[in-house]
């Protein structure tokens, strides 16, 4: 009898336990959401400046140490000044103390009425904008330093330089007397009224063809030069740039559109508990070798002329040595959401 009671005892007691334990909270076991794994839980935008211009950035975490940037880039079109001589292609002695450029000069000015200087300049400007598609990988907790893989992708043409608009009548007298010398070597008539050709005298007409043409000496050509299937310039000649049709000289400046970026970086918070950040970015742009520098008549400064001298030469050799291209930027950044 005793037993009886000390089991229905029990069992009343496993009752009462089960019937409490129904009452109380159950716990589900949940999956992670992407605002938990860090996932563009947050947008970061930035305004950039340095090596590259000025710009903007957007970034977007993809996980706890990763995050993404897209944004782009534009360099302020600053037009820097390049001075160069003009000379004649021929002789260029000088006899009683006058050279043969101040010679065919006074010809020009005599025979025409128009005067040609013996310089001109042009303005060299960049051109260079590009989109960035970027990763960053924070290696440490603090989130302050980062490296970064990615690309820039831009305008192939990342500069041009084109005489100024004060030299455009010179180059127009340079082009209206290396006419007459074309005519004078072709031996047709120069000049005519009406209809009847006017005679220039002999010593005129050796002294324009022993002198040559006007132009601008740009170097000894290491190899020859095709444009549209021909050769117009051969290997160990001296290359002298003259206006084209348009009575303008200019170049332009190519890379590659695609160039991969690999870089650091570190950063933080300007102040203090603020959402105003701030970084620097320093990496290397890959170009895929140096930029070609072609004239309007199909020469390449970079690649078909070992040595150009002057200012135009110091600008050529500055732009050669980038087969990558340095990148410094100064980043601030605030937080979106």
């Amino acid at each position: 009898m005793l037993l009886k009671s000390i089991f229905s005892a029990v069992l009343a007691s496993v009752a009462v336990l089960v019937s409490a334990q129904d009452l109380l909270p159950v716990s589900i076991p949940q999956t992670a959401t992407p605002q938990d794994k860090n996932i563009l839980n947050h947008l970061d935008a930035s305004i950039t400046a340095g090596s590259t211009g000025l710009g903007f950035d957007f970034a977007m975490p993809v996980g706890e140490y990763i995050q993404i940037r897209t944004g782009a880039a534009f360099f302020p079109h600053i037009k820097l000044k390049m001075t160069y001589g003009l000379e004649m292609t021929g002789d260029n002695s000088v006899t009683e103390g006058t050279t043969s450029f101040e010679k065919a000069a006074r010809v020009l000015k005599e025979t025409t009425g128009r005067e040609v200087s013996p310089e001109v300049s042009m303005w060299a400007v960049p051109q260079y904008n590009n989109f960035k598609l970027l990763i960053d990988v924070f290696p440490f907790r603090d989130h302050r330093w980062h490296v970064t893989a990615g690309f820039y992708l831009g305008n192939r043409n990342f500069a041009t330089a084109y005489n100024r608009t004060e030299d455009m009548p010179n180059l127009l007298s340079v082009n209206l007397y290396n006419h007459l010398v074309d005519k004078l070597k072709e031996g047709g008539d120069v000049f005519t009224w009406e209809g009847e050709a006017v005679s220039i005298p002999d010593q005129l007409k050796q002294a324009a063809l022993r002198n040559g043409y006007i132009g601008v000496p740009f170097g000894i050509l290491k190899n020859d030069v095709v444009k549209d299937g021909q050769v117009v310039y051969h290997k160990g000649e001296t290359y002298y740039v003259m206006p084209g049709k348009d009575n303008m000289i200019h170049t332009e400046g190519y890379i590659n559109k695609f160039k991969p970026y690999i870089g650091f970086g570190y950063g933080g918070h300007l102040f203090k508990g603020s959402d105003t950040m701030i970084s620097f970015d320093a990496g290397v742009m890959f170009w895929g070798g140096s930029p070609r520098l072609v004239t309007h008549d199909g020469v390449d400064l970079v690649h078909d002329l070992p040595k150009i001298r002057g200012s135009v030469g110091r600008t050529v050799d500055f732009v050669k040595t980038f087969t990558v291209f340095p990148v410094i930027n100064l980043r601030l950044t605030q937080r979106i959401f």
